[in-house]
């Protein structure tokens, strides 16, 4: 499984279209092959605080979403409303049992 949480700070005018926009983006996501879970949160104090959970299959699967269209269009559209502040990026592993989608 390859899974990414990252925090995005957000220029306060663009709050709503990045919140509007991240859902399209995200619907679109958890509809991808390899998509186990993509969801978005918004810290309570801080309203201009993002946090994204993306968990994928494999690196693959993490891969062809980076290279989907709706990722590039979100990307692009979205790049102008987040505070530019260089955000750390670790890559992480499990050390305790990978967590299992849950049969619909």
């Amino acid at each position: 499984m390859y899974t990414v949480i990252l925090f995005t700070k957000v220029l306060p005018q663009h709050v709503d279209d990045y919140i509007e926009n991240m859902r399209i983006c995200a619907a679109a996501t958890n509809q991808e092959p390899g998509c186990i879970r993509y969801e978005v949160m918004q810290d309570v104090d801080d309203p201009t605080m993002m946090c994204l959970f993306q968990a994928f299959a494999d690196d693959a699967a993490y891969q062809a979403h980076q290279d989907a269209e709706h990722h590039r269009v979100w990307i692009e559209k979205s790049g102008p409303w987040r505070v530019p502040s260089g955000r750390p990026r670790n890559d992480m592993r499990y050390i305790t049992p990978e967590p299992v989608k849950p049969r619909a």
